[in-house]
């Protein structure tokens, strides 16, 4: 049985000059990473820049950065923050392993910015804002049946209607066809799920119990983008194991992101289940400034 790896990471930049950006730049570190991955791997990079439908990962906004007078400013020497989650199967994660360690001075590009790589954080005690994680395909797929849970949106999440229409609201079956899609897109084919009728079951056996929203609007270079952030909480009346594929594909939300642009920022997720604590970090680029990373360590360090 083929069973391979899934990962959320995030990489330590430091900065090596001083720079100024416009407060979104989402589209930049979404380049910041294929750039990375051309250093490695340029025909891969070429395939995930070019190849429709082929995105196995998700990048967040970047944090730990000041915002002065609508700017935001980076200073020379300056850390700040990726999450970068990877479900290719282990591959990328593998490459860009080898190419930090061996390498020597990793530097990428963030507009008119030299970015340093200093570590990469892999592991969830490296993080204690809980973005860090690993797991693989075949513990994914075996998770017990949970009935309660609650998607926390960090990131503003929007799902696409068609020709630049969009729901701003975490309906059930727009929730869950998503990741139904993202899953049966890159999780091995012996885990793939053919789920006739999804819509019409969900209709029928998820109910939102609490939902805690606010839109935000993100600027990017030649549009505006609203998504929304916050948390809502769903109750999953179903057999086991209808109740045990919802669990998962929610658990893999983590990984995958939800809707709309997730390699620019956007629909970043965590879930909690009933008997998990619900306190989780928005992603929201300067908003956290240094202080939300002062405890974290390292386990890829030069």
């Amino acid at each position: 049985m083929e069973n391979k790896s899934v990962h959320s990471v995030i990489l330590v930049l430091d900065s090596e000059n001083d720079a100024t950006f416009a407060t979104v730049m989402n589209h930049q570190t979404h380049a910041l990473l294929l750039n990375l991955v051309s250093q490695f791997n340029s025909s891969l990079s070429t395939r995930l820049h070019d190849e429709p439908g082929y995105r196995p990962f998700t990048v967040s906004p970047l944090r730990g950065l000041t915002i002065s007078e609508g700017r935001v400013i980076l200073r020379r020497d300056q850390p700040c923050y990726l999450r970068v989650t990877l479900f290719d199967g282990g591959s990328l994660w593998h490459q860009l392993c080898a190419h930090f360690l061996e390498a020597g001075p990793v530097y990428v590009q963030l507009g008119d910015a030299v970015l340093r790589l200093i570590r990469i954080l892999s592991t969830p005690n490296h993080d204690p804002k809980g973005w860090v994680g690993t797991t693989d395909w075949q513990t994914l797929f075996t998770l017990p049946a949970k009935r309660s849970l609650t998607m926390h949106f960090a990131s503003p999440t929007a799902f696409s209607w068609g020709d630049r229409r969009f729901v701003l609201f975490p309906i059930p079956f727009l929730l869950w066809e998503s990741l139904l899609h993202a899953w049966n897109r890159y999780a091995p084919e012996c885990f793939r799920v053919e789920r006739q009728g999804l819509r019409e079951f969900l209709l029928n056996n998820v109910r939102m119990t609490k939902c805690s929203l606010r839109t935000k609007t993100l600027y990017f270079p030649n549009y505006t983008q609203k998504g929304f952030v916050g948390s809502c909480s769903y109750l999953i009346k179903a057999p086991d194991d209808d109740a045990a594929l919802l669990t998962t594909l929610a658990a893999f939300a983590y990984y995958a992101g939800v809707g709309y642009k997730t390699t620019m920022g956007m629909g970043q997720v965590r879930v909690t289940f009933d008997d998990q604590e619900n306190d989780v970090v928005l992603l929201e680029g300067a908003q956290l400034g240094t202080e939300g990373n002062t405890c974290v360590t390292n386990l890829l360090e030069r």
